[in-house]
């Protein structure tokens, strides 16, 4: 029987110049054996696998050419031709590792940090340990007066209590204050209005009283304001003059 190759010399093959080839397929730096590894001819479009000591055996023509296909390798293309046998009739073929450099990945949790004990660490209090409540860590909802009466009602009655509450507030407006100083201040009532001495004092009291200004307001919002409270200011204080 005769077997004709597709490549354009119209290669012909004879069955009795087949040869039945043994082999073992290895890593070419460990030496280990690779289990599973593709031997693939492309003439028949076919072939057969390595057993998990990576040793198999096919038949093949002299001049077909073997290709070894396995994850994690190099494909590996070699001529029957140049495939020695070994000991006991075992040739060994090896194959290189494919190494691929992936790019640096930064990973990120959003979860809670875990002390060395293995305890999730919880978030942090802003509040002085002297201010805090002894009942509740922020303002109970009404359903505590229901779950938990006797602390809801030391938190709203006890003088303590009230008296931790009202120091919180003078620290927040302190620094709700600081944050909003910044942007509004002597100096800008100064250059818009163009007071000084006892009038500029009386205007800058007026317009604490009726700012109205956020904290978080900028330079804008502030100059604006002010030219308001001036115009709305020197109207009062000629009404004032005239009633006289």
């Amino acid at each position: 029987m005769l077997g004709f190759s597709e490549t354009a010399k119209c290669q012909l093959f004879f069955p009795e110049d087949m040869i039945n080839l043994k082999g073992q397929v290895v890593d070419e730096a460990s030496k280990e054996a690779i289990g599973y590894v593709q031997v693939l001819i492309m003439r028949i479009r076919g072939g057969t696998m390595t057993d998990a000591t990576g040793k198999f055996s096919i038949q093949a023509d002299p001049m077909d050419t073997i290709t070894f296909k396995s994850l994690n390798y190099k494909d590996k293309r070699v001529p029957v031709s140049e495939i020695t046998q070994g000991e006991n009739g075992v040739a060994i073929i090896t194959l290189s590792s494919a190494r691929i450099l992936l790019n640096q990945v930064e990973v990120q949790a959003s979860g809670p940090k875990v002390n060395m004990n293995g305890i999730p660490v919880g978030k942090s209090v802003n509040v002085p340990v002297e201010l805090r409540s002894n009942y509740f860590a922020s303002k109970p909802k009404v359903l505590a007066a229901l779950t938990n009466p006797l602390s809801y009602a030391s938190y709203y009655l006890s003088k303590d209590e009230k008296e931790k509450r009202t120091a919180l507030t003078a620290i927040h407006s302190e620094k709700d204050w600081q944050i909003l100083s910044l942007v509004y201040n002597k100096e800008i009532i100064q250059k818009i209005s163009g007071y000084t001495g006892d009038a500029l004092e009386d205007f800058m009291l007026y317009c604490n009283a009726f700012n109205a200004l956020p904290v978080n307001a900028n330079t804008y919002d502030v100059e604006k304001r002010i030219r308001e409270l001036l115009v709305e200011y020197v109207a009062k204080q000629t009404k004032d003059k005239s009633s006289k």
